[in-house]
């Protein structure tokens, strides 16, 4: 009893370990001649102890016992002087004993819960040397049951296993970030040789040939190559896996920009895999460069579900300025509120359009005043529109067709759009640019929705689509040579209201309304009538004694300047100048 107690006093004393490990290695445990790593390194040629040896951080008994314990096939010269069960043998020094080794750090606990502090778990999945599966099995037994400690490592982990219980590729533990020199202790269990393994639900694609070394991406086990297919990669917007993939629901296991980060690491700069995503993007991202709210890349095709706090990593709004998120949200999120696409906390509030985006007062049309806007800025235009309505506005991402308010299959109200002063919708403000080529899916020539006769000679086959160029409906704008003659124009304004002919016709393109400017002062031409005309009118001053060519379906459009009295304007009703 007495020897045992100074035994172990000299144990919890690490000058006094030291001397008592020399002692008893030199009395039985090595010669100076002996050649094997563990005794060499633990005691020198005169049977010394090395100093060092048993020290908790920098000392190397760590490393020579767990390689020699590798190299010998599972088993460990240590028990040569401590023991099979390594409880202290003829060294009568245990290898449990030492409450300033091991794994008994009182600044550090061991056996932390805290995913953030795992020491144990850290240092399990670490290369074999100091560390690694193999180091737990010297003490645990190679099948962690308990071995020499007779501390089962089941216990904790609550199955039959080195590790955590599933899910353990994800949070709070993943098998990810696991050295692939591990791979011969996983393969105890994980083996995959040719039949059911209820511990392997993954059949590699490519089973290795028998007689292959264990790995973690040969087939032996779970995986197959490691990384990527073939194509994976890909830079042709049609043929995109990763991105496609990268894009699908973040709360499914094998998709989404989580799946992304188990390899590449949470900030995508390489992680376990030592392959950042910056390098093929260009940008410190996991998607391609800006923009990238359009084509060949876009953004509004991702899933929000499990993706969305992977954004909020470097788009978040927090009240500061972020130069990753350039859009302060109308509304931004209380502090707390979980990461969302639409919900304040990044760039966008609600999802879909505003109250009263798609009023019906054709005063106040938010939708189709910003749709017929220039199309190469960014949110106007119809291309804005189909960003999330589709290509063809049958839908698209947000599953709401265009067609269900509109009342036709177009981005447009039904016909007539092109109509006089005063009519509810026009298409003749639109802008062209970037515009155009949408409208060209319908209105190109000879299709269903362009009438024969337009254009009068259509442009030459990859002619850019335009609104006067013969690519649509329309050829060169503006009026033909010597339209600015008495003899061209004048004749022609004065006929029947129609789609070619009468005031109303002159109103599309030089302005509509019932006052100077509004009235043939511009419009969308930016070219006023009155220049030529001399007077703010549509008409030559002093040309009473020839309008009585003009047809009275113009009427309308002379009452904006010369009615007299209440009622439907005509010519001869008293409504104007004239009587029956």
């Amino acid at each position: 009893m007495t020897t045992n107690m100074r035994s172990l006093r000299s144990f919890r004393n690490p000058i006094g370990c030291l001397i008592l490990l020399a002692a008893f290695t030199a009395a039985g445990c090595s010669t100076a001649n002996t050649t094997d790593e563990v005794v060499v390194n633990h005691v020198d040629a005169s049977g010394n102890s090395v100093p060092g040896w048993v020290t908790p951080t920098g000392g190397s008994h760590a490393k020579s016992a767990t390689m020699n314990y590798i190299a010998n096939g599972g088993t460990s010269s240590c028990t040569e002087c401590h023991g099979s069960d390594l409880a202290g043998g003829i060294s009568k020094v245990s290898c449990f004993g030492n409450p300033a080794g091991c794994h008994h750090d009182p600044v550090a606990p061991w056996f932390a819960t805290s995913p953030a502090t795992q020491n144990h778990g850290v240092s399990a999945k670490k290369a074999p040397g100091n560390s690694g599966f193999a180091s737990c099995q010297i003490c645990h037994g190679k099948n962690f049951s308990g071995g020499g400690s007779q501390v089962s490592c089941f216990t904790c982990h609550a199955v039959s296993a080195p590790h955590s219980p599933k899910p353990w590729r994800g949070s709070p533990y993943t098998h990810a970030t696991a050295d692939t020199a591990n791979a011969p202790v996983c393969y105890q269990c994980h083996a995959y040789t040719g039949t059911a393994n209820p511990n392997n639900p993954h059949v590699p694609s490519s089973p290795a040939p028998a007689g292959t070394a264990p790995g973690c991406y040969n087939g032996t086990m779970c995986h197959n190559q490691a990384g990527h297919p073939a194509g994976w990669a890909a830079t042709a917007p049609a043929a995109q896996p990763h991105g496609d993939t990268a894009k699908k629901d973040g709360t499914v296991a094998g998709q989404g920009f989580p799946s992304c980060q188990t390899c590449h690491g949470a900030d995508f700069a390489g992680g376990s895999s030592n392959v950042p995503c910056f390098t093929c993007h260009g940008v410190n991202a996991p998607h391609a460069p800006r923009p990238w709210r359009g084509s060949p890349y876009t953004h509004t095709t991702v899933v929000e579900a499990g993706n969305a706090p992977v954004c909020y990593q470097c788009h978040a709004y927090t009240g500061t300025a972020n130069p990753n998120n350039p859009h302060v949200p109308p509304s931004p999120a209380p502090a707390g509120t979980a990461p969302g696409c639409y919900n304040g906390t990044m760039c966008h509030n609600q999802a879909g359009h505003p109250a009263g985006w798609a009023a019906t007062a054709p005063a106040a049309q938010p939708h189709g005043d910003t749709a017929k806007k220039d199309g190469t800025v960014a949110g106007q235009g119809f291309p804005s529109c189909q960003t999330c309505h589709g290509a063809d506005f049958a839908g698209g991402t947000s599953n709401v067709p265009c067609f269900t308010c509109h009342g036709v299959n177009a981005p447009h109200a039904p016909g007539p759009w092109r109509s006089s002063a005063g009519s509810v919708y026009t298409h003749t403000s639109t802008i062209e640019a970037g515009n155009a080529p949408v409208c060209a899916q319908c209105h190109y020539p000879g299709s269903p929705n362009n009438p024969a006769n337009h254009p009068a000679n259509p442009a030459a086959a990859g002619t850019p689509p335009g609104c006067f160029n013969s690519t649509l409906c329309h050829g060169p704008t503006f009026h033909p040579t010597g339209w600015n003659q008495a003899a061209q124009h004048g004749p022609v304004a004065m006929q029947a209201p129609s789609a070619s002919a009468g005031f109303a016709y002159c109103q599309i393109c030089h302005g509509t309304g019932t006052t100077p400017p509004a009235n043939f002062g511009g419009g969308t031409t930016g070219i006023s009538c009155y220049t030529c005309h001399g007077v703010s009118a549509p008409h030559a001053g002093g040309w009473q004694g020839n309008h009585q060519a003009t047809d009275p379906g113009n009427a309308a459009v002379c009452a904006q300047c010369h009615q007299s009295s209440a009622g439907t304007p005509d010519c001869f009703n008293n409504t104007l100048c004239h009587g029956n």
